[in-house]
């Protein structure tokens, strides 16, 4: 089934699966390639790296997979059983737990598009704060007071951004630096047309953050919106429908 699917060369990535209990959503995901095939669907595959260090995933783990084939995307679960250094190349071998599924990677409409952004990286600090007003993690009105005075002075460093496409679930944008994965970030986006959001900060979190092949100095980055309250989210759709829409329009004229 494996080899029917998926070819060597393949990219594929791994997330870990926490013990008694279900993926965790902000984990660590890691790249790693295709080399070869066992017989008992068993892949053999690059240890991923990271920033240039190589992560040697320990025997026994076990990993979502996600493979990235000429025929869309496919994800199981496997187990990593062995690792091998062979010809100076670090390699893993993973056998799949379960079986190969088709994974659908959109639950919204994407919308190509071009649009400015202001957008600052979360501190710990922040995050931290945030979470102990939104528990109520706090003694009395002078401590939430005492928090909420502390997020106001909180670092944050607005840079400015391009998102290049958007659906109701999350956005791809470019920026001159790379983020690590799980950043959170804060953004307001600049829509070109009239929306409810004009002067909504919204959350979001990122996905991937790569460097871009042709245009030097700039990385790509994918997030997914956090936490969107249901009239933000309605927005954003109600959006890219009209944008969709006036597209159609201007091409039959």
């Amino acid at each position: 089934m494996m080899k029917d699917l998926i070819e060597i060369g393949d990219k594929l990535e791994l997330k870990k699966i926490r013990v008694n209990s279900k993926e965790m959503e902000h984990e660590k995901i890691y790249k790693s390639q295709v080399l070869d095939f066992k017989e008992d669907e068993t892949a053999v595959i690059l240890m991923p790296m990271d920033k240039g260090r190589i992560i040697p995933l320990s025997i026994g783990d076990k990993y979502g997979l996600r493979f990235f084939t000429k025929k869309g995307l496919y994800q199981c679960r496997g187990v990593i059983t062995n690792r091998l250094q062979v010809n100076n190349i670090f390699i893993l071998t993973v056998q799949c737990i379960s079986d190969l599924e088709k994974f659908q990677r959109r639950q919204f409409y994407r919308l190509e598009c071009i649009l400015d952004i202001e957008y600052y990286v979360v501190s710990d600090m922040e995050v931290s704060i945030t979470t102990k007003l939104k528990d109520s993690n706090y003694k009395d009105e002078v401590g939430k007071q005492q928090l909420i005075k502390a997020l106001e002075v909180c670092k944050r460093e607005w840079e400015t951004g391009t998102i290049l496409d958007i659906s109701g679930g999350g956005a791809r944008f470019v920026s001159n630096r790379s983020y690590d994965y799980g950043d959170i970030i804060k953004l307001q986006i600049n829509f070109s047309n009239e929306i409810e959001l004009k002067n909504c900060v919204l959350d979001a979190v990122i996905i991937t953050s790569e460097k871009m092949i042709h245009r030097q100095g700039f990385y790509e980055n994918r997030i997914q919106f956090k936490e969107l309250q249901k009239n933000e989210r309605e927005a954003i759709i109600k959006y890219i429908f009209e944008e969709e829409r006036r597209r159609r329009s201007k091409e039959k004229k």
